[in-house]
């Protein structure tokens, strides 16, 4: 199993979440497996971050061991027909039977993975039927054994507990524990004290608890800098390495006023689909009023987005360069290497008729350039990086560029 300290170049990584396994239907884009790789790897990206659902190959607590679930969209922003990542109609997966295989493809292309987790709820629901810090220990150690039996640790690089620590994945059980713990509301804080220091306390029995028998493997959980920002603990000892995701959106003074977290951002949900809007003349089925899709101002959104992207982008470098210097100080005090597999532009966005790539594009060369500056041992171009995200898969020479800056061949 190799550890990010003894890989000499940095890794060009990129985030296909549960993609992998749940877009296998026809126009999905992972359809065929090897193709998906093979071009991969001609856009110079070698290695692949993945939702291995330690929760569906691990038994569950009462015992029974289940090999295919049936697996309905339905958590955001995977609703049914809209879908940024991971499935957007109703399929089966076979986590374990497909875990294997995809582990031993990306072994015959020297592709490296990281193993992570969103914890994904099937119709079963086992994702909250997981409870507490001893059963993820037990999942993640049953997933493990299971790779290991099947020979699918020798290219893994490390293991993400649960992907963007604490509540950015379905846990739900941990953030139900939080959830009775929000009081007292401490200003300009997302979590009070007693919040921090439990959180902090779970995922250091977690991680502890899988280093007793998982020690040549590096252990640790992603962040964003949403929550990173505000907890001042940062306790970082038991981690082996950093994930910190960050992107340009997170910089209030660029997306506040644009619409973009209100319309963009979120776009798929349900109650958000559609506004009604009064319209004069004669009723017809349903009344005197049409319909206004989500989508109706993302040319407007994109407009002002763009624009402020052009006159200051010397700033947003400039904020992103500081964020970076603070993931890297916390990167020196702990002594562990420092990644991002999801950055760097925009958090969600999507193919659309009135959107387009540019500023994603921009900012991933910005990221690739800063990660090499300040020594990233892995980092992404975009959270985007995926067959099914046409407008930047197709663009072979862009990815073949950054990826050549971040693993430091072209900067």
């Amino acid at each position: 199993m190799p550890s990010t300290r003894d890989i000499q170049n940095p890794l060009a990584i990129t985030m296909w979440d549960s993609s992998w396994i749940r877009r296998r239907y026809k126009g999905g884009g992972f359809e065929d497996w090897d193709k998906a790789l093979d071009e991969l790897v001609e856009r110079g990206y070698n290695a692949v971050r993945i939702d291995v659902f330690p929760h569906l190959i691990a038994k569950a607590p009462d015992g029974t061991l289940v090999e295919i679930f049936k697996d309905p969209p339905g958590t955001f922003p995977h609703f049914l027909g809209i879908a940024s990542w991971g499935n957007a109609y109703t399929i089966y997966i076979n986590p374990r039977k497909s875990v294997v295989e995809f582990i031993r493809k990306c072994q015959e292309r020297d592709v490296f993975v990281g193993l992570s987790t969103w914890f994904k709820p099937t119709d079963d629901q086992r994702n909250a039927q997981i409870q507490g810090a001893q059963e993820l220990i037990r999942v993640w150690d049953e997933t493990l054994v299971f790779l290991d039996e099947n020979n699918c640790l020798d290219n893994v690089i490390y293991v993400d507990v649960l992907n963007e620590y604490p509540i950015c994945n379905c846990f739900y059980w941990l953030s139900n524990t939080l959830g009775t713990m929000s009081q007292p509301v401490e200003p300009g804080k997302i979590f009070n004290s007693k919040q921090v220091k439990f959180y902090w306390d779970f995922i250091n029995e977690v991680i502890f608890g899988l280093k007793t028998k998982w020690n040549d493997l590096d252990i640790f959980t992603s962040q964003t800098y949403d929550y990173w920002k505000y907890d001042l603990e940062r306790d970082y000892t038991n981690f082996d390495l950093l994930d910190m995701h960050l992107w340009i959106a997170q910089y209030d003074d660029f997306v506040e006023g644009t619409g973009y977290f209100e319309e963009i951002h979120p776009f798929g949900t349900p109650e958000k689909l559609y506004r009604i809007e009064k319209v004069e003349g004669p009723a017809y089925i349903g009344g005197a009023a049409r319909y206004i899709p989500q989508d109706y101002r993302f040319d407007e959104i994109y407009a002002a987005l763009w624009e402020r992207w052009q006159i200051h982008k010397p700033v947003y470098e400039d904020w992103l360069e500081a964020r970076v210097q603070e993931a890297k100080y916390l990167s020196d005090q702990f002594r562990i290497p420092l990644g991002n597999t999801e950055g760097w532009g925009l958090i969600n966005w999507r193919d659309h008729p009135l959107l387009k790539w540019d500023i994603i594009k921009e900012a991933g060369l910005i990221g690739a350039r800063l990660g090499h500056k300040y020594g990233y041992s892995f980092n992404c171009s975009s959270n985007f990086c995926h067959p099914q995200f046409l407008g930047m898969w197709e663009d072979i020479a862009w990815h073949q560029k950054v990826t050549a800056i971040i693993k430091g061949e072209d900067f």
